[in-house]
């Protein structure tokens, strides 16, 4: 389990993205979370629309009329797989919010974010020497098929990689005791 195993499991890691973003579903308390996020910084932008945080003022977490909202800006995503891991960085960011941070100054752009852990992931795929097929990108987004198709967890799983670029991208935010990576 320590290294990257592709083999018989190709595919199905894509397949479940584009199937939950096909249909919408997102972890459960994911709303609620994402209020918590905007109450600590001025948006999240995705893909190009922004959900400002002063969404929070006018709605409440468990409000129905704030979960259509959010998730009528991810609906703008057409990949259903890319939208999928917007919603994976934005789980990794609400775990950011139970660090003690007080505010993360202006608009968090989840894209930006996703794009990072995906050089990242690259770059690690290159330290091993990978090359080929293996390093291909979707034209439509610029996501290398295989980081769609890791797992969300483990060493070299999706989160990983979301949660290096988060730290890398919120690192003036952050307390410095909560940077050291492990």
């Amino acid at each position: 389990s320590g290294h990257m195993s592709w083999g018989d499991r190709k595919g199905q890691w894509l397949r479940r993205r584009r199937l939950d973003g096909a249909i919408n579903r997102v972890p459960v308390g994911f709303y609620e979370k994402v209020w918590k996020i905007l109450q600590k910084c001025h948006g999240l932008s995705i893909d190009g629309y922004v959900l400002p945080s002063s969404t929070t003022r006018e709605m409440t977490p468990c409000e129905i009329k704030f979960a259509v909202h959010v998730e009528s800006v991810l609906n703008h995503v057409p990949q259903p797989e890319y939208r999928q891991l917007l919603v994976e960085a934005i789980l990794v960011l609400t775990f950011l919010s139970d660090i003690e941070v007080n505010s993360i100054g202006g608009i968090i752009h989840v894209d930006r974010i996703v794009h990072m852990a995906n050089d990242l992931f690259l770059q690690e795929l290159k330290s091993f020497g990978a090359t080929g097929s293996i390093l291909e990108k979707d034209v439509a987004t610029g996501i290398c098929h295989f980081f769609y198709d890791s797992a969300p967890s483990g060493a070299y799983g999706t989160m990983t990689y979301l949660t290096k670029a988060i730290i890398i991208y919120l690192h003036d935010f952050l307390p410095s005791t909560g940077c050291a990576m492990q």
